[in-house]
């Protein structure tokens, strides 16, 4: 055999770790790749978390969601609760509750404007609790009754059934009164004060037969009532008018149908001007 020859050492020393280089090849560990099993499930585990999270959140939103109903100027509407109780809204009114009721806890609702209330009574007697501005509210099991809240300005009254008129003071106690079918509470929140009289409640609720009654009512609830209800600015031409009272009805279905109709039962001139009612004495 013929023995190799090198031009110089670079060449002997670049031979030599050719003939080295397989047996150090030989003597690697080889590593073996692991699964990825343990990153799997750590992915899957918070994939899952995320899941039940966003589910959890939509969940509560779900049950804490506030239904609203909002009536124009003249627009009534009927609104059915979660229980079955019905609740008609009167003219420029708001009404908001929640979504979801439960089987056992109260019920509750809040009114701004005019309302009227035909309450179920359930199994279990929940407690119903309307709430209204100035830290009032109503509480019933089973009822009818009419609400009118504006401007400071609170009226309730029973249709039928047995209410409590609860009114937060400052000092955070409750005046309650109980109320009787026919009962009528007026609370002027300005002057913390109340009256409590006996009526026929059909005259308070007749606008939900599209229809205004008025028994000896005076002309300034009567002005009221326009204003609140249908949005009229109105102008009088002698403040004294302010004390005359009032008998008759008229239908609601038309504004200006029901303008004429009170001309003509209360013989007085009202006349409406785009949205500004006159109101003057006639001739």
């Amino acid at each position: 055999m013929t023995k190799k020859t090198f031009k110089n050492d670079l060449e002997r020393i670049d031979a030599a770790w050719e003939k080295l280089a397989p047996m150090l090849d030989d003597q690697e560990t080889p590593v073996r790749k692991l699964k990825p099993w343990f990153n799997k499930q750590i992915i899957a585990a918070a994939a899952m978390l995320i899941l039940v999270t966003t589910i959890g959140v939509w969940f509560l939103k779900e049950q804490n969601a506030e239904i609203h109903h909002l009536t124009k100027y003249g627009q009534t509407l009927r609104v059915v609760l979660p229980d079955s109780s019905v609740v008609t809204l009167n003219g420029n009114s708001q009404l908001s509750y929640r979504k979801n009721w439960s089987g056992n806890g109260d019920r509750e609702v809040k009114v701004d404007g005019e309302a009227y209330f035909s309450v179920k009574h359930t199994r279990s007697h929940q407690k119903f609790f309307v709430r209204m501005p100035d830290q009032l509210s109503v509480e019933v099991l089973g009822t009818e009754f009419n609400i009118s809240a504006r401007n400071h300005d609170t009226r309730v009254v029973l249709n039928s059934g047995k209410i409590d008129f609860r009114m937060e003071g400052q000092d955070h106690k409750t005046n309650i009164i109980q109320m009787k079918p026919g009962d009528l509470v007026e609370y002027q929140s300005k002057e913390k004060s109340y009256t409590k009289r006996i009526v026929d409640p059909t005259i308070y609720s007749s606008w939900k037969t599209d229809r205004l009654v008025f028994d000896k009512t005076p002309l300034k609830e009567v002005l009221n009532t326009l204003h609140n209800t249908y949005g009229l600015e109105i102008l009088l031409e002698d403040p004294k008018m302010l004390d005359m009272n009032l008998s008759g009805s008229a239908p609601t279905t038309n504004i200006n149908t029901l303008i004429r109709a009170l001309s003509e039962t209360f013989n007085i001139n009202f006349t409406k001007k785009g949205d500004t009612l006159i109101v003057t004495n006639t001739p």
